[in-house]
């Protein structure tokens, strides 16, 4: 009888990737996945510890399992990814109803650590950037996420990825396009594209920035119809980069580009690139329609009033379709941590809310120019059996609306899963936008 492991996968979408790649190495090791715990043997969690959050949030997952454990529902409760690697051997400590520890560089040999007697498998940080086993896709969504590098070489003071990941390395152009293509196969028609900053793909194995190439490369893939860029990192987001984006229909409109703050002297302590009003003007001068996505962090370590100003006014001037915003907290591992002058708790969370107070207004703003016009959308899903509603209709998003992270397009009308439809659109409820197929 064949071992059921249950993989659960927290955080961001270059840990999703991460999760179907293991799944993948699971299958083919002999394993059977369920995605229900009742049915499992073995809970493998691949965690994410980048804020406190998230740390938190993986806290939380880790002693639910623990308890299932000790109930007998659970044979094995595993913890790998970035998590681990942060904590080391502390995290043993932390957690001793587990059974196994596994860091982000060792990932490739899950199945015989499961099998095996260690409890502690970490070495040097890194990725599960290539994988011999098929991947297995996670979502029924028609888009799928491509992971195109792995690690970060930037030293932002608030961060911790080069600890977790490692030095940046790309994939080979010739594997993300074989990828794509098997992606296209099995009906995938949107790739997003991520890495901790993609906008430096290529650059350390050829010395160049080689985006661009690859997004002229994948664009030639005929069922591919959407390409989208997650995390781009704003001082190599180039000419070249824009001016493929501009004339490549295939290519979306669309840039998530977290900017972190407005104010230099904050920029500069988060060893942050710091002309960031130039950078937006240049790129919504040469993309237009472009819709950008960005993050900010407020109480940032010496964050006055004015730096916080500057920040709300850059927002207030309506710049960004799409806006997230997290209030400040330390990461022990990270330079921030060891400055003195921390924003109080309380006030880092409160201009949070204040700036996300400005976004919805600029939602709103944008969302009502948009009523009327006919936009392409790709239908993710059914909606009538949900709202228990008699006339047909569908959720999907268009080309300035990311998955699963951004609002989406409620539209009156029948369509399968997977396709475009030209959609008018006629209003809106909150962020999202409601409309009609014609």
């Amino acid at each position: 009888m064949t071992t059921a492991v249950a993989l659960i996968t927290l955080g961001c979408p270059k840990n999703i990737v991460e999760g179907e790649q293991m799944a993948g190495i699971l299958q083919a090791q002999g394993f059977s996945l369920t995605t229900d715990l009742a049915h499992a043997d073995i809970a493998v969690i691949h965690t994410c510890s980048f804020i406190g959050d998230a740390r938190n949030e993986s806290s939380r997952m880790i002693r639910s399992l623990v308890q299932r454990k000790k109930l007998g529902r659970l044979k094995k409760v595993i913890v790998t990814g970035c998590f681990v690697q942060d904590e080391g051997k502390q995290i043993m400590r932390l957690f001793p109803g587990v059974d196994g520890f596994m860091g982000t560089g060792t990932l490739g040999s899950l199945g015989s650590f499961i099998e095996s007697s260690d409890r502690y498998c970490v070495g040097s940080a890194g990725g599960l950037l290539e994988s011999s086993a098929t991947r297995l896709l996670s979502s029924a969504l028609p888009s799928a996420y491509v992971r195109i590098a792995e690690g970060c070489n930037h030293r932002c003071s608030f961060c911790t990825i080069p600890r977790l990941r490692g030095r940046y390395v790309s994939r080979s152009m010739s594997s993300v396009v074989a990828e794509a293509r098997q992606l296209a196969d099995i009906g995938i028609r949107e790739l997003v594209l991520v890495a901790q900053d993609v906008t430096v793909f290529g650059r350390d194995r050829s010395g160049r920035l080689m985006l661009p190439h690859l997004l002229t490369n994948l664009a030639r893939i005929p069922a591919i119809r959407w390409i989208r860029l997650l995390y781009a990192y704003p001082s190599t987001v180039s000419d070249e980069l824009l001016g493929v984006m501009n004339d490549e229909e295939k290519i979306c409109r669309y840039i998530d580009m977290p900017l972190q703050h407005a104010s230099p002297a904050v920029l500069k302590r988060m060893h942050r690139p710091l002309h960031v009003r130039a950078l937006l003007e240049r790129i919504k001068k040469r993309v237009p329609g472009i819709a950008v996505r960005t993050t900010f962090i407020t109480g940032f370590p010496g964050e006055t009033k004015e730096d916080f100003n500057q920040l709300r006014s850059l927002i207030a001037e309506g710049w960004f379709e799409h806006l997230g915003v997290f209030a400040y907290s330390d990461q022990s591992r990270a330079a921030s941590a060891k400055y003195l002058d921390k924003v109080p708790a309380a006030l880092a969370l409160s201009r949070q809310k204040e700036l996300m107070s400005v976004q919805q207004k600029i939602v709103r703003r944008h969302n009502a120019a948009r009523i009327g016009s006919i936009e392409e959308m790709l239908v993710e899903r059914q909606e009538q059996k949900r709202y228990n509603a008699k006339t047909p209709f569908v959720a999907g998003r268009t080309r300035f609306q990311a998955p699963e992270i951004d609002s989406i397009v409620r539209a009156a009308g029948s369509a399968s899963n997977g396709t475009f439809v030209r959609v008018k659109i006629t209003g809106f409820s909150g962020y999202d936008l409601i409309g009609t197929i014609l």
